[in-house]
């Protein structure tokens, strides 16, 4: 008998075996799988970003993180963590692009400085701005990763692949993910700072400890808006404590449960405190151990000075705290400034939404912005994903266990509903209504939550589940890839898809300044030039028209005219955030103020009233821009011939239909007329 359970024994141990080669196999091949869509991540958002113009923050950001380098400065930039400007521009330091210190650079004029850096310094600005594109493009990559592992740990590996498609070929992250700006770094942060934490109260050890502490650094040292973050702690922290199941330490052979409450308060305390600690440590680092901002005193001393006294300028609670700390030299200052420089302009912003402006934003902006820059395909998964563990825990009540079921459920998902509630919370009551953008860090978790379509799997109705949910990822990457390069414009379909998104939302959320490149392709190739006495261009950006060959009249002031100069027949290309006026001194849509404002000036200008010359130029430019604000709210009446990358639409106009936009009755008065 024992020689015929020997065999039976050693078979047994084969075939456990053979099981756990399989299952390892069967890891590593959905491990490389994830690595390579990752990788794809990183190439389409790259290869697209190599057609499209520097957006509105790039040069800034680039600029900026290549002076923390090169000059050990901290003067230009500072409302955003250094991180990522450090990150983008690495790339620069060993092949030290020419940097000028001219007047712009004592002035902290990040404006001039860039546009310099790039464009009047010799530097071969095409590839300086790739290679701080596929740094960030890195970022995304990792990004896309970091949503599998998550998704596959709570989920399983069909969950994790499910997630990271979405995140792959979403159009919203592929837009973000090779430009230099922090905000898919800040995705990536947010959602390693919220699973970290949550990792290290479910097992307290020395990696997850590690992991946490490089997380929380990053996050802080990337945007302002993370001391938002510590709401997410609270409530990740609050729920270990509630609960009846003991916390671990495990530290090399040390292992210990802790079971009281206060014991776990103490323990949780004296955590949060320790990664506090290393996160202000991280931050000095970041900033050379130096307060100021400056490697030496400076006149840009007293510009920020001046900054300083409008950023603390109302005494609140907080702004007094920032200058507690500044005066007692807790953090750098350029940190400080930041935060209270971001704290400030968030207050009073313009924002334009859905045919209506506004000086202080909208409620309703970030919920109709999710709603419509967010995928159908993902809303719909993640209606499914909800539904899952509706049945879920209606048949734990059923079987008299649904509160255990739905209390470990809630926990186990808490990073994901704890981050979207609390960033859902301050978006809806954050006054910096500029971009959907913004919104990023709550797609991750979404994505994640959209891995619990797998549990359908395992049901008796998982075979058509499996077909929608191919059916939704095959239709999120058909869509995205019919709108590549023009990822930054994409709107679903309830909000009449790209062509309409400038009707809805602008700045970041549809028109970046992006699409230089395509005007000039237009130009070049669709441009009908005998049909045409000139071309002008309203462009929003910070990148130079010139540079890619663009030559065209700028409105609505024209720096090089000596004198006020009329308008012609023509080609008028505007940029969708210029032709809604969000940022212009005629703010939104025009009004019987602005009509009188604008007769007015016109009455000075045709009839010589005396002005001196000053004031006749103050006047001239003050007409260009009413004129021009006036031709804007006829052309918001019209349909555009062209619509160049969804961003910047071109209207053509004969000398009757330009008479009747500047002369005639107001196109957006005539209900009141």
């Amino acid at each position: 008998m024992t020689l015929d359970r020997t065999p039976s024994f050693a078979m047994n141990r084969q075939d456990i075996s053979r099981v756990a080669d399989r299952i390892v196999a069967k890891r590593a091949f959905v491990r490389v799988i994830a690595i390579l869509l990752a990788a794809l991540h990183a190439a389409l958002a790259i290869t697209a970003a190599i057609e499209k113009s520097p957006t509105f923050d790039e040069p800034t950001h680039l600029t900026a993180g290549y002076s923390y380098w090169l000059k050990n400065d901290y003067r230009l930039d500072p409302e955003n963590g250094n991180w990522p400007a450090r990150w983008a521009a690495l790339p620069l330091v060993p092949s030290r692009p020419t940097f000028l210190e001219n007047v712009a650079w004592k002035q902290a004029d990040v404006g001039q400085v860039s546009e310099r850096f790039l464009y009047h310094s010799g530097n071969n600005s095409d590839r300086i701005v790739l290679l701080g594109r596929s740094m960030m493009a890195v970022v995304g990559a990792g990004l896309c990763l970091l949503i599998f592992f998550c998704s596959n740990r709570l989920f399983g590996a069909i969950g994790g692949l499910i997630s990271e498609l979405l995140a792959v070929f979403d159009p919203n992250l592929l837009a973000h993910s090779a430009l230099i700006t922090a905000d898919v770094t800040a995705a990536f942060f947010f959602t390693a700072a919220t699973w970290s934490f949550f990792q290290l109260l479910q097992s307290l050890n020395k990696r997850w400890f590690v992991i946490t502490a490089l997380s929380w650094s990053g996050l802080f040292l990337t945007k302002m808006s993370a001391p938002a973050f510590f709401l997410v702690a609270v409530i990740l922290a609050t729920l270990p404590i509630l609960s009846r199941e003991p916390m671990t330490i495990r530290f090399t052979r040390f292992e210990r449960q802790i079971a009281a409450r206060w014991r776990k308060v103490v323990l949780i305390i004296g955590l949060t405190g320790a990664v506090v600690a290393i996160v202000v440590a991280a931050i000095w680092v970041s900033y050379g151990f130096r307060f100021s901002p400056f490697a030496q005193n400076e006149p840009a001393r007293q510009v920020w000075n001046v900054r300083w006294q409008a950023c603390l300028s109302d005494h609140t609670a907080l702004e007094n705290m920032v200058s507690f700390a500044r005066d007692h030299h807790l953090l750098p200052e350029a940190y400080l400034y930041g935060f209270a420089f971001t704290n400030k302009s968030a207050m009073y912003r313009p924002a334009f939404l859905d045919g209506e402006w506004s000086n202080t934003g909208f409620a309703s902006f970030f919920p109709r912005a999710f709603l419509y820059k967010t995928p159908i395909p993902l809303l719909l998964l993640l209606i499914t994903a909800v539904i899952a563990g509706s049945l879920r825990w209606r048949s734990a009540w059923k079987n008299s266990g649904g509160g255990a079921t739905s209390g470990r459920d809630l926990q186990r998902l808490s990073p994901i509903w704890a981050l979207v509630l609390v960033y859902g919370i301050f978006s809806l009551t954050s006054h910096l209504n500029i971009g959907h953008r913004h919104l990023l860090p709550i797609y991750p978790a979404i994505f994640i939550a959209c891995g619990a379509c797998a549990c359908f799997f395992r049901a008796q109705s998982g075979r058509p589940v499996a077909i929608f949910a191919v059916a939704m990822i095959c239709w999120q990457v058909i869509e995205s890839s019919l709108l590549r390069p023009d990822y930054l414009t994409y709107f679903n379909q309830l909000a009449g898809g790209p062509k309409n998104g400038y009707k809805h939302l602008v700045d970041s959320s549809v028109d970046w300044g992006q699409d230089l490149p395509a005007l000039k392709d237009w130009i070049d190739h669709r441009l009908d030039t005998s049909a045409t006495t000139r071309l002008y261009l309203a462009y929003f950006g910070t990148a130079l028209p010139r540079w890619y060959g663009i030559e065209a009249t700028p409105v609505p002031l024209d720096s090089s005219a000596q004198k006020l100069t009329p308008l012609e027949p023509g080609t008028y290309c505007i940029s969708a955030t210029t032709l809604q006026q969000v940022y212009s001194f005629e703010h939104g849509k025009w009004t019987d103020q602005y009509e009188s404002a604008y007769r007015f000036a016109l009455a000075r200008a045709v009839h010589h009233f005396d002005l001196t010359a000053n004031d006749e130029v103050t006047n001239g430019e003050s007409l260009q821009r009413l004129r021009f604000a006036r031709l804007c709210a006829y052309l918001r009446k019209r349909e555009p011939i062209a619509n160049l990358g969804n961003s910047i639409l071109v209207f053509q106009l004969n000398q009757r239909e330009l008479d009747q936009a500047l002369y005639g009755p107001p196109a957006e008065l005539a209900p009141s007329l």
